[in-house]
Order: C-alpha cells, then structure tokens, then sequence
C-alpha cells in the first residue's frame, strides 16, 4: 500500500495560491493535486451512547502543486467554471444580445467573493495556515472536476 504524502499549509500568499510545508523531499511533484482538509476536523458521536466515533476531517478545496523545492511547495487552485459575460446566452441588457457570446473563467479561490489573483485577508480565507494537505489521486480529482461542471 502507498503512503499518502500528507503535510500543512504553511502560507495563504494570495487568494489563489498558497505554500505548504512539504516538497521534493517528501515527494512532491509539480502538477499533484492535493486537498485541503480542516485542522481542526469534527467530533463524531454515537447519537445512542454519546461515545467519540473519531474525527472526520473535513474536505475544503483542491490545489495543485505548481512549484516545488525541497523543503516547500506551491499550489493553487485550479477549478473553474466558464461564465458569459458577453451577447447571445446572456440575458442581460438588450444591446448584449445582439452580441456574440464572451466566455471568461472564473477560477475558485479561498474568498468567496473573489475571482482573480489579488491578496487576501487572511482572517476572511476559506483555507487557514495549519490546514492539512493530503495528496489525492490524479483520477479522483479530475473526477470531482468534472462533477462541479
């Protein structure tokens, strides 16, 4: 069985791309994807007996590695969707119909409310330092890609 290779976030740089604290070292290769979890994770209680079943850690976004060194990586999101902003398929203003269509995309990002690269409030990001970072396979992620689309 292969070990996941499994490290923290160490820097949110800006509201797309962050460092984790693992690199080549431990294996990491420019284009894995990892998924952030939650660092802190939620309690599971048996609703019978109030007994602790574990700790679920709980899945925020996936990143893929774009930089790596020894020591750290960099990885950014990379989910989009494809959005209209242009004429025919938008119903918008009547002038815009009369347009062709112009499709941008709009990458996901650890601000809600964001959708290009700029800095960010930490204390307003999804994703928090000390997050954990695990690597999923490839297949996995591309397959939970094209669910979102």
């Amino acid at each position: 069985m292969e070990n996941k290779i499994v490290g923290k976030v160490a820097e949110i740089i800006d509201n797309r791309t962050l460092a984790l604290n693992i690199g080549s070292e431990k294996g990491v290769i420019n284009g894995m994807i990892f998924q952030i979890l939650d660092k802190t994770g939620k309690t599971i209680k048996d609703p019978d007996t109030g007994e602790s079943l574990g700790v679920a850690q709980l899945p925020k976004m996936l990143v893929k590695i774009t930089h790596t060194t020894s020591k750290y990586s960099i990885a950014e999101t990379f989910k989009y969707k494809e959005i209209n902003i242009g004429g025919v398929n938008n119903l918008g203003a009547f002038s815009n119909l009369l347009s062709p269509p112009k499709y941008v995309k709009k990458y996901e990002t650890f601000d809600i409310d964001e959708a290009i690269k700029e800095e960010i409030d930490k204390e307003k990001s999804v994703i928090k330092v000390g997050d954990i970072a695990e690597h999923v396979e490839d297949a996995l992620a591309l397959d939970q890609e094209q669910d979102q689309e």
